[in-house]
């Protein structure tokens, strides 16, 4: 057996899907997963299918927009000096972008400003909005943030500095007293879709005051829309989907030297193009410095700027991903030294990097699935941190009721930002923890898996593929399709990659597909060839020197049967721990006591030793039976009484040195030494010993072994150091003899457990369960 690490929630066929697939002329399993994402009318999802301009819906009904365009025409047409005030991940960068192109079109004077998070901190700040007037600054449009900002922007709509807010955060019960908000999430906001992207709101004001949707900047819009993780559907499918057409253009210098410099392929771009190679890069220099180059690589025109920018970027990336590894370790050091199974994580460390603390805490929630925040403390004691969370768990609405810790708090759902002073750390933990356990059950701790489609092999082809391709981008909202395919023959295994780390299979019968498991390589050897296995992942076709070939990304593995894996002679057998999964659990069953220091020797832990003969399981587990046993039945006994706790059995059946002989003597041996001592006794049997072996061409062993069958037989006898015969000895077979029973079960038992063939072992062990003799006499007889 080989559990799946998820909850698989499989999906059945959509009742409506054949009704629909006639209609639109697509396969039923295509027309499934738009019923799934709620398509199941006709014109709905050829909307879906063909989405454009005509999705976009009427800027002016945002709330705040009309003052908003009104005082923004004025400052233009008055010549005042205009600031943009953004924030520093991808879309904050990308709205900043965006507004400033627009106010360039206008030809506003304007300048933009993104703080820095390691002096400044999120958000606006009263600060620089002084400067900023001090400069002769009138009016300021933040994108992407300023929602939670009260204080600050009070303060400067009070001194005269005009504030106009762009953001799509969630909003606080009391909101800024600004000029005007834009935001689809105020409560009486009559904007018909509420998830856009900050940049996605900054594209509602370039189109009101432009009177013309800003289609050159849609490859901005796709980038802050694909990396904020904001559901792909609505208008945010049509900026994801003609973003990155646009995108593939590379009308960008910026995008063109990011790309060249990194490495990253394409175009074609798709979603995880963005999502793994552009958005991270962008990200990393406003986590590891200023955001400052990464506004400038999107607004440059000139390519050798454009090429510095990116090259910064990008250097800041590689640094970016070694300062997460290094807090990662630290964090997983802190959770390893605490004992308890905890509903939540909050980690904090000094001196760590305040802008990689959402990484961080994505690692660990993907390790522990549990809803987790890492905390950055400065000399100072000032903490900032970020929180991300699990399925279940709302971290704003539940942190909203503890605003008393903090000192600035805000984001979404599944995600937010915090500053906290370090002595306030310990009741955030506690305070985390009942709300975590006054809202989830124990089953929300293990992560669940949507299935949407169940296929057979010979389902799923390069056509079905590229049919379901035409859903794309997928994301938040309109996820990319797991499919499952269950209890299929495994054809082919092995490891590849550099360093063994990945998986890659061919299952099926006829025409095997390929499947491909990155980071998956641990799992090869806990996957036995004959066993059927169940898949879960993504489709994807292959494409080899113009040749298509579908093939799955696998995501999940189970094995539903109990599997027998023959480690016999293995000398490292440690290793097979060395990989597995911290919920998996081997137990080391040894038969003979004086093994026990082997096991020790072999790196095992005397805590998973179970000594069959005076214990028993109490829970599921695999086995690994480290030696042989005295008797065979201690053996069946055990599979028998502990078949319900048995998941997967590796057998070691170790021995020291050579127990028996390697060919068993014969009943005319034992007659021909019978008459050799009958002609020459008495005698000295250590004289004689060449004399048979040169003869016979046995071993010493071999005739001490026969002598002493004779002996217990009382056929011969040791007098005065000789060796004599007994005239006349009882007759008796030789199984009379306790050594030669003794020999013939050890024998058995090797033949059985040790020199027997992998698959007559594997018959054998599971014969002396009862389940599974009963599961093989119904196989055996619906044939």
């Amino acid at each position: 057996m080989l559990d799946a690490k998820t909850r698989w929630k499989i999906w059945p066929l959509d009742t409506r899907a054949k009704a629909l697939a006639d209609e639109l002329r697509v396969s039923e399993r295509t027309a499934h997963l738009l019923c799934r994402r709620g398509m199941e009318h006709v014109e709905d999802a050829r909307v879906f299918l063909h989405t454009d301009e005509s999705v976009l819906h009427d800027p002016f009904t945002l709330a705040g927009m009309e003052d908003a365009v009104d005082r923004i025409k004025r400052a233009v047409n008055e010549d005042e000096k205009i600031v943009v005030f953004g924030d520093y991940d991808v879309d904050g960068v990308s709205s900043t972008a965006l507004m400033c192109e627009t106010l360039e079109k206008m030809g506003a004077r304007y300048d933009w400003y993104v703080p820095n998070r390691f002096t400044e901190g999120y958000g606006p700040n009263s600060a620089v909005f002084q400067k900023m007037q001090d400069d002769g600054c009138t009016l300021v449009i933040t994108v992407d943030t300023g929602i939670a900002a009260i204080e600050p922007i009070n303060v400067a709509q009070k001194n005269g500095l005009d504030i106009i807010i762009t953001d799509h955060h969630e909003a606080p019960p009391e909101l800024p007293d600004a000029l005007a908000i834009i935001n689809p999430k105020q409560i009486h906001c009559p904007y018909p879709f509420k998830e856009l992207a900050g940049v996605g709101v900054v594209s509602k004001l370039a189109h009101a005051l432009l009177d013309v949707f800003p289609e050159d900047g849609l490859d901005l819009i796709a980038l802050g829309t694909i990396s904020d993780l904001v559901p792909l559907v609505d208008e945010n499918r049509f900026f994801a989907k003609a973003g990155l057409e646009t995108l593939d253009q590379l009308n960008r210098p910026g995008v063109q030297a990011l790309k060249e410099i990194s490495g990253i392929k394409g175009p074609p771009f798709t979603e995880e193009t963005v999502g793994f190679g552009f958005g991270p890069r962008l990200n990393a220099a406003g986590r590891m410095d200023a955001a400052t180059p990464a506004v400038q690589l999107l607004l440059t025109s000139d390519p050798e700027q454009a090429h510095s920018s990116a090259e910064m970027i990008d250097g800041y990336n590689r640094e970016r991903q070694q300062t997460v590894e290094k807090i990662t370790e630290e964090a997983l050091a802190q959770l390893q030294a605490k004992e308890e199974d905890l509903p939540a994580i909050v980690v904090a460390g000094k001196g760590w990097n305040s802008g990689v603390t959402g990484i961080v805490a994505s690692r660990l929630v993907e390790k522990y699935y549990r809803p987790t925040i890492v905390i950055a403390i400065d000399d100072e004691g000032n903490g900032k941190g970020s929180a991300r969370s699990i399925e279940g768990f709302d971290l704003y609405r539940s942190l909203s009721k503890h605003v008393h810790l903090f000192r600035r708090f805000g984001g979404h759902r599944m995600a937010a930002g915090l500053s906290i002073d370090e002595d306030k750390i310990p009741d955030l933990r506690a305070t985390l923890g009942e709300e975590v356990n006054h809202t989830l059950s124990a089953e929300s701790f293990v992560p669940t898996t949507d299935i949407e489609l169940t296929l057979s092999v010979e389902e799923i082809t390069t056509k079905l593929i590229r049919e379901i391709e035409n859903l794309a981008p997928f994301g938040v909202g309109n996820p990319k399709p797991l499919v499952q395919i269950a209890d299929v023959p495994i054809q082919q295994k092995r490891k590849i990659g550099s360093m063994q780390n990945h998986l890659k299979m061919s299952v099926g019968d006829a025409g095997p597909l390929d499947c491909v498991g990155f980071r998956l390589g641990h799992l090869h050897d806990r996957i036995q060839n004959d066993a059927n296995i169940h898949l879960v992942g993504e489709l994807s076709v292959n494409e080899w020197k113009g040749n298509e070939k579908p093939q799955i990304i696998l995501r999940d593995v189970a094995i539903k049967e109990r599997q027998v894996f023959d480690v016999r002679g293995g000398k490292d057998l440690q290793s097979l721990t060395r990989n597995a999964h911290p919920t998996d659990s081997l137990t080391i069953v040894i038969f003979q006591q004086e093994h026990e220091s082997d096991a020790i020797e072999q790196g095992f832990f005397s805590s998973d030793f179970l000594f069959p003969v005076e214990e028993s399981l109490t829970a599921p587990t695999d086995i690994l039976f480290l030696d042989l046993p005295k008797h065979l039945s201690d053996l069946t006994r055990f599979l028998n009484e502990n078949e319900s706790f048995i998941r997967s059995i590796y057998t070691g059946f170790m021995e020291k040195g050579q127990t028996f002989f390697t060919a068993k003597p014969t009943r005319e041996a034992f007659k021909w030494l019978y008459v050799y001592f009958k002609k020459y006794a008495p005698l000295y049997i250590r004289e004689h010993e060449p004399v048979i072996t040169r003869y016979q061409g046995w071993s010493t062993d071999t005739i001490h072994f026969m002598l002493q069958v004779f002996m217990e037989l009382e056929f011969v006898a040791m007098r005065e150091g000789k060796l004599v015969v007994n005239d006349n000895p009882f007759k008796q077979d030789l199984q009379a003899s306790p050594t030669y029973q003794s020999y013939e079960e050890k024998r058995e038992i090797e033949e059985t457990l040790k020199y027997s063939t992998y698959q007559a072992l594997k018959a054998f062990l599971l014969a002396c369960m009862p389940d599974e003799k009963k599961q093989a006499e119904v196989l055996t007889d619906g044939l």
